[in-house]
């Protein structure tokens, strides 16, 4: 009769140590990382951001009308004070198409056309490009290019087009 009783303690006592160690971290894809870093600019969730950046996180926008088009490079302390400045629902990052590419080893692409709006109106739209690599915590953004291409009251479609 001892010999449940003990076994029955013991499977308790093994189920309390397991119920005390930390949970393994989310395992999101890349494009998962990219829609949650997106969630976290409409947000203004600048911890999110930072969690998300690598630390040598770099970001590089071909913005402007086409005949003015120039280069902004943003570091990566840059990206988190602008969110945190944001109040939640002034930019909105919407994702209309996307494809990623993953290497086994811990680096993958991602590339997205999209709309942005700030305030709630379309604003610009074009192409991003992720590159990510994976450590212990997931998926890190360690560099980010895009092309910034004013609306305008343009169409989406003229400005634009998935090609």
């Amino acid at each position: 009769m001892r010999t449940p009783i003990f076994l029955l303690g013991t499977s308790l006592a093994i189920l309390l140590i397991l119920s005390e160690l930390p949970a393994a971290p989310p395992t999101r894809s890349p494009l998962q990382t990219i829609e949650l870093l997106h969630k976290a600019l409409r947000d203004a969730d600048s911890a999110t951001v930072d969690s998300l950046l690598h630390t040598d996180y770099h970001g590089i926008s071909l913005q402007g009308p086409l005949d003015k088009r120039h280069i902004y490079i943003e570091t990566r302390e840059k990206a988190v004070s602008d969110v945190a400045a944001l109040k939640p629902n002034e930019w909105d990052v919407r994702i209309l198409s996307s494809s990623t590419q993953i290497d086994s080893n811990g680096m993958a692409h991602v590339w997205v056309r999209y709309v942005f709006y700030f305030q709630g109106t379309p604003n610009h739209c074009g192409f991003e490009s992720y590159t990510l690599y994976q450590d212990k915590n997931g998926w890190r953004v360690v560099s980010f290019a895009d092309t910034d291409n004013p609306l305008n009251g343009r169409s989406l479609a003229d400005v634009c087009p998935d090609r």
